[in-house]
């Protein structure tokens, strides 16, 4: 890679927007160079509410970073979420023709295009078409087929759709805080590059970013993605819960599920009391802690179960193995984990981002693992093509100083 290579992540939420700025350097090392954050009011359920807050909410978080960073910045790699994204598995195949039936690189192409054509209803786009596996003659679970030979190619393709008009609403909003839209990128496919270990998406696991608005799936086994899909239920639907059940302003709501809110009820604070202002009365009240688990338990609960219903639907609930990675702002209530581990019956943990150099404390929290994996889930990608193009020439190479060898003992 380049020395300089200056790569920047947004992520338009339903409560933050967030930009990070990193740099690729000479020897492939991601260090980073900004951060900046603003208060989201434009956007609801990952869907565009006004085009003008959210691009002012974009403007300024990318300023900061850019300010911190000392560095312009005139591209942004996307985050994109809402409840109007779905996906789908498909399956294409094509003959290879060539008279060495040698696979090339056209032909992976052909066989994922001819994947890609599906029947959408007209309002609807294709976003990501990850080829999952290919098969050559039958044989199946390929991962690179180029340069090996066969007659019949085909592709397992996991394929991410969403509304037209939503996902240009968003680009509208970038475009107004004057930058170009490099990639619009699913947040758990990024927030999966920040937070998942190798080993759990071979042996199969699924993550579930809880953000704001929505609450982000996505699954993976044998390191393909499976499944993906956003369940429309998230922490701003907690914190609503806590305004109306409590008669509170629902910034002192948030303010009160950031300090004090728990989705369980342990026995050391069944009694302990927490002291509240009400909308309507002047003197402060207090609450049992248990008053407060009693609001959160039941909408925490409804989302698993929401995810466990859609995971049923998918046919994949019994090939996640290593179980399930909770990530995402919400993720960081209070006894999560546990009502996660009681509804889906599986190991649950915590993902927070892997730190790259240079990358604070402050921003390894699970809230911001989808930021920071589109930084990594980008530089992984560069590294993979470049690696399949320097590998390229090198076999080609071997193969000419083969054939030179052969010409001169058959002189």
């Amino acid at each position: 890679m380049a020395t300089k290579d200056v790569i920047t992540g947004l992520d338009i939420g339903s409560t933050k927007v967030c930009a990070l700025i990193a740099e690729v350097n000479d020897v492939g090392e991601i260090v980073f160079k900004g951060f900046g954050e603003s208060p989201s009011e434009g956007i609801k359920k990952g869907v565009v509410v006004d085009i003008e807050s959210t691009a002012h909410a974009i403007e300024a978080a990318v300023s900061r970073a850019s300010h911190q960073a000392s560095l312009e910045v005139d591209s942004v790699y996307v985050g994109i979420s809402g409840e109007h994204i779905f996906s789908m598995n498909s399956s294409a195949a094509v003959a290879i023709a060539h008279g060495s039936h040698e696979i090339t690189e056209g032909d992976v192409q052909r066989v994922i295009d001819a994947s890609k054509i599906i029947v959408l209803p007209p309002d609807r786009q294709i976003i990501h078409a990850f080829p999952r596996y290919f098969s050559i003659d039958g044989q199946s679970g390929i991962k690179r087929p180029v340069g090996m030979s066969g007659t019949r190619l085909e592709v397992q393709t996991h394929i991410v759709h969403g509304l037209s008009a939503l996902i240009q609403n968003v680009e509208k909003c970038v475009t107004r805080a004057g930058l170009d839209v490099r990639e619009e990128i699913l947040v758990p496919i990024a927030s999966s590059a920040a937070v998942l270990m190798p080993s759990e998406k071979e042996l199969g696991v699924c993550l579930i970013d809880i953000g704001g608005g929505t609450t982000d799936v996505a699954v993976f086994i044998h390191d393909d993605i499976y499944f993906s899909g956003v369940i429309p239920v998230g922490g701003t639907q907690v914190t609503n819960d806590i305004a109306y059940g409590l008669t509170m302003e629902p910034s002192s709501a948030e303010q009160l599920k950031l300090a004090h809110g728990s989705a369980i009820l342990d026995s050391g604070s069944s009694n302990e009391l927490i002291r509240i202002h009400q909308l309507g009365r002047s003197r402060p009240k207090d609450i049992s802690k248990r008053e407060l688990v009693d609001i959160i338990n039941p909408r925490m609960k409804e989302l698993f179960q929401l995810t466990l219903k859609e995971l049923n639907r998918a046919h994949c609930t019994d090939q996640i193995l290593a179980g399930i990675v909770l990530t995402g702002g919400g993720s960081q209530i209070d006894g999560c984990q546990q009502v996660a581990e009681e509804v889906f019956k599986l190991p649950v943990r915590i993902g927070s981002p892997v730190p790259f150099t240079g990358l604070g404390n402050e921003l390894l929290k699970p809230g911001y693992s989808a930021v920071v994996g589109l930084i990594q889930l980008v530089v992984k990608r560069r590294d993979a093509q470049i690696s399949t193009r320097s590998a390229k020439p090198l076999w080609r190479g071997i193969a000419h100083i083969f054939a030179s060898i052969r010409d001169f003992f058959s002189v």
